[in-house]
């Protein structure tokens, strides 16, 4: 797994199966050009529960391999109860 992003709160690494290989496209929304990035990979993403603290010590960077497992089990909102899409646990 490839570090991707600490979550807002820092309690948790979102990860990729693969590094992240994207492209630049424009695109119209709302009437307007707008530049967008595209994912050119298929990328499964895994999300891993942490401690706030540590990750604030952590230093990781975009990229980075981590000792990490995706699983099968897809990400569900707490509070809609929906599941998030193209994430899964990772331990």
């Amino acid at each position: 797994m490839y570090f991707y992003k600490f979550t807002q709160t820092g309690k948790g690494i979102v990860t990729s199966t693969a590094p992240l290989s994207q492209t630049m496209e424009t695109k119209q929304i709302g009437g307007i050009e707008v530049p967008v990035r595209v994912q050119t990979e298929d990328v499964k993403f895994g999300f891993t529960a942490i401690d706030a603290k540590l990750a604030a010590s952590m230093k990781l960077q975009v990229g980075d391999k981590l000792p990490l497992e995706i699983t099968d089990k897809p990400v569900v909102n707490n509070i809609t109860g929906e599941v998030v899409p193209n994430l899964y646990w990772a331990h």
